[in-house]
Formats: C-alpha cells, sequence, structure tokens
C-alpha cells in the first residue's frame, strides 16, 4: 500500500451533496487508489439509503451483491431502485448507480425478507466468530497513504484489532464514518457497513500496490442480522490464485457481536 501520509485538511461535511436528484461527491468520497475515481463504499451507502427508503421499515436486507461496472468516476450520480420480484414474505430490489451519460456505473440486487418476529427460536447450535475488542478499547488508527483526501484516510475513523494495513496479511479493523452520507442526515447502521465494508480488499492486502493490480470487481454481503450502531469491524482476509484471480473474505462485527459476511472477487495482474 505504501507509507502512512502527513495528516490532510479539514474533512468534508458529508460524503454527497444533493443536487436534486443528484448526489455531488465531495473530497472524503474518493479512492485512495487514484484520485480519478471514487471509492466504491460512498456509492455502496447510497444504495444502501435507496434500498431503505423503498418501504425499508417493513423489509430486511439479508443479501446484497453489487456489480462494479468499471472504475467510478469523480462526477454526479443518481441512483434508481426497481421491484424486480413482490411478495409477501420475500422481494427482490434492483438498484444502480447512474453517471452523468446514463451509464451505470454499480448495479445491485437486494434480497429483502419482511420483519416477523421475535420468533420462538432453540439455543443455536453453532457458535459465531469471536468478538474483536471493542473500538472503544483501542487507540485511533489515524493513517492514510495519498496526498488529497480520500475516504479512507479522511471520510472513516479507525481503531485497528490485528494485523496492519502497511504490511501484507489478514486484518481486522473498526471503521466508523466521520461524516453523514448527504448532510442533515444520520447515517444508519446498514449505510455504514456498506459504506466501509469495500475497504477489506484493501486492509488484507497480499501483494504491493505499487507492483501488482488487484481490483475487486464486486461485493457481495449476507447479513444474518441488522447492524447495530455506529461502528463496524472488519476481519478482512485475501487469497489468490496464481493464474490470475482471487478472493476477499470478511467476517462483519458491530458492537454487539457478528453480523454476516462479505466477499469480493477479485482480478489479479502486474503492473
Amino acid at each position: 500500500m505504501g507509507k502512512a501520509a502527513d495528516s490532510i485538511g479539514p474533512v468534508p461535511d458529508a460524503l454527497f451533496h444533493r443536487e436534486g436528484d443528484l448526489f455531488v461527491p465531495t473530497e472524503a468520497a474518493r479512492s485512495p487508489w487514484t484520485e480519478q475515481a471514487l471509492h466504491a463504499g460512498p456509492p455502496g451507502a447510497l444504495i444502501a439509503r435507496a434500498l431503505e427508503a423503498l418501504e425499508g421499515d417493513r423489509w430486511w436486507v439479508v443479501r446484497l451483491t453489487i456489480d462494479i461496472m468499471g472504475e467510478i468516476p469523480v462526477v454526479p450520480l443518481r441512483v434508481e431502485t426497481a421491484m424486480e420480484r413482490s411478495g409477501r414474505r420475500v422481494q427482490l430490489v434492483e438498484a444502480k448507480v447512474i453517471g452523468p451519460g446514463g451509464d451505470a456505473l454499480m448495479r445491485a440486487f437486494a434480497w429483502r425478507v419482511r420483519r416477523t418476529g421475535p420468533l420462538p427460536l432453540p439455543p443455536p447450535v453453532d457458535t459465531p466468530p469471536p468478538m474483536p475488542p471493542l473500538p472503544d478499547t483501542l487507540p485511533p488508527y489515524d493513517i492514510s497513504f495519498r496526498h488529497y483526501e480520500d475516504f479512507f484516510g479522511s471520510g472513516v475513523e479507525k481503531r485497528l484489532v490485528a494485523g496492519s494495513v502497511e504490511r501484507p496479511g489478514r486484518a481486522t479493523l473498526w471503521f466508523r464514518l466521520r461524516v453523514p452520507v448527504v448532510p442533515g442526515e444520520v447515517p444508519t447502521p446498514f449505510q455504514t457497513l456498506m459504506a466501509v465494508v469495500d475497504s477489506a480488499n484493501g486492509i488484507s492486502w497480499a501483494l504491493p500496490f505499487e507492483e501488482w493490480l488487484f481490483p475487486n470487481t464486486d461485493l457481495g454481503v449476507y447479513l444474518a442480522r441488522e447492524p447495530e450502531g455506529e461502528w463496524i469491524a472488519l476481519d478482512a482476509v485475501t487469497y489468490l490464485d496464481p493464474l490470475g484471480r482471487g478472493i476477499s473474505d470478511t467476517a462483519l462485527f458491530d458492537t454487539k457481536g457478528f453480523v454476516g459476511r462479505a466477499n469480493q472477487a477479485l482480478f489479479l495482474d502486474q503492473r
């Protein structure tokens, strides 16, 4: 990934500003890989926000997959949703992040189930992954790798549990948004999760960025329960194939415990 950069200027007041039905990205939404692109997390938070606005108080998202159609430029974005399958118990919703030319930059499908319960379930048979130390027991992990404002360096607070983003291997970090997704709105836990989860590939890198390309083409999130609170932890590991592919595999936590899992498919090549 490189070495930590010096402290950068004041953080913008949100990840996006509203202009009608458009979301204009601020510096805090930029990618740490290139100044000309957005980090995929902030547009992912826009997708979460749009899903919640679509009768979100009646439905839980249990699976959300996002296909990243290419590098996401720093341009005003529009989000569209459509009901692909309606039902009394389950439904499938499509969401798209649209660029100025009308092309879909991200395409997402969310399976949602009707909110019910509490149901009289028996005690769990299998135990979830172990809970990492809570963020308020850990010191701030203030690290940035770029000379410009970007999402990883400026848009989130971080607490390191294990590993290090400065060396290869498994890493576990807590994340909290420093700013709202849009001004005047408190980010929901689901928005926070979708904003930070794309960072899994970056924190658990296995090859030096200066010599290798390993972008993720997609993101798949499965939620065992609804996330709660401001903090989300990623326990991320990367597996690579010498034939040019790989995956990241991530356990997700909030301060109450295990929330679900996320995966990313990786394209691998030398620079």
